[in-house]
């Protein structure tokens, strides 16, 4: 791979102009990178994507790009404090079934808070109670499944989690609904922290699907890095396939990045918006061969900025990973940050 280096004041104006100026699918050029010459290669992969209910881009790009999907899943859906199934997902019924994509709704804890999420699991009533209402949703709407996403568990919830998503299988598989899961990324069987409450042997003998959400490894909260570096992906997939069938596993990839600045909390920054700060600020962007990430830094209002991003070239470079391992089961969080050029290496098999 080759990345030439653009430079001068009057040629960074000329850049500026015409990207902010061309069609959303056209190319585009950054500073210091050319993302136009960057050499891609396509991968047959079954796809995942994540439309987002609150972003008019991701439901536009999903519409544009849907022949390259093999699932979708919208989100908006979540189970509040009172545990109903409240909010509604991202419109996508429609394209989907005009390409042959299934569709499987995101629910989530409402804002990922613990509470709802082990009263959901220990409460019996309550456990009950949400499995009916997801029934009813999923069969009511003509779904194909579901997805669960269930965030910050209590590592005491482990073998609770395990039985609802038993259940939940028990009640909508016979139906021929697809029971999925979202899972944080780990390298071993550890049963602390953040990934600990999820079995990943127990979920891959239940589950339809068990994607991993192989990314946040440098999250908003913590220092400035590579959002999914390439040594720890693989790490997490050479753990991951030995304990969960390749049918059933699914890798999820980052399409967004993170602006920090010097001791706060990061932004999420989409591939556009990340060439629009380096383009306004005057910063060369770079890539890290070793992360398989883009990168820049620069100065704001007295507060230094590290930015790291995704380009279609991160997603090449992930995939290689994955076809290494025999896999060809990809998501990515999520759709409508991605470089646009990311079409040209992700397609349908």
């Amino acid at each position: 791979m080759t990345l030439a280096l653009v430079g001068g004041l009057s040629l960074i104006v000329i850049v500026v102009t015409l990207y902010l100026s061309m069609p959303r699918e056209e190319p585009v050029t950054g500073i210091g990178v050319n993302f136009t010459e960057v050499q891609l290669s396509e991968f047959r992969v079954k796809f995942l994507g994540w439309v987002v209910d609150y972003d008019p881009f991701s439901v536009n790009d999903f519409s544009s790009h849907a022949d390259a999907f093999t699932w979708v899943s919208p989100t908006g859906l979540y189970i509040d404090e009172e545990y109903k199934l409240g909010g509604s997902p991202a419109e996508v019924q429609l394209r989907a079934r005009n390409e042959s994509v299934m569709v499987l709704p995101l629910v989530a804890n409402k804002d990922f808070n613990r509470a709802v999420v082990h009263r959901v699991l220990s409460d019996t009533q309550v456990r009950d109670s949400v499995i009916d209402q997801i029934d009813r949703f999923v069969g009511g709407g003509g779904y194909d499944g579901i997805n669960i996403d269930f965030e910050d568990v209590s590592e005491g919830d482990r073998d609770l989690l395990t039985q609802f998503m038993q259940l939940l299988a028990d009640r909508l598989e016979p139906k021929g609904k697809l029971v999925t899961i979202d899972v944080p990324a780990k390298t071993s069987d550890t049963t602390i922290g953040w990934a600990g409450p999820f079995d990943y042997r127990a979920l891959g003998r239940i589950c339809d699907l068990v994607i991993l959400m192989v990314y946040d490894y440098h999250w908003s909260g913590g220092t400035p890095g590579a959002i999914s570096p390439l040594d720890w992906f693989e790490d997490v997939i050479r753990y991951s396939s030995l304990v969960i069938p390749a049918s059933k596993l699914v890798i999820g990839i980052p399409f967004y990045g993170y602006d920090w600045p010097s001791g706060g909390t990061a932004s999420g920054v989409s591939f556009r918006q990340a060439l629009d700060i380096a383009a306004q600020v005057k910063r060369p962007v770079r890539f890290s061969n070793g992360s398989g990430e883009y990168t820049f830094t620069y100065s704001k209002d007295g507060v230094n900025h590290e930015v790291w991003f995704q380009g279609a070239k991160s997603t090449e470079l992930r995939l290689q990973v994955m076809q290494r391992y025999g896999l060809d089961q990809v998501a990515a969080w999520c759709i409508g940050q991605e470089d646009p050029r990311t079409w040209e290496v992700v397609a349908r098999t």
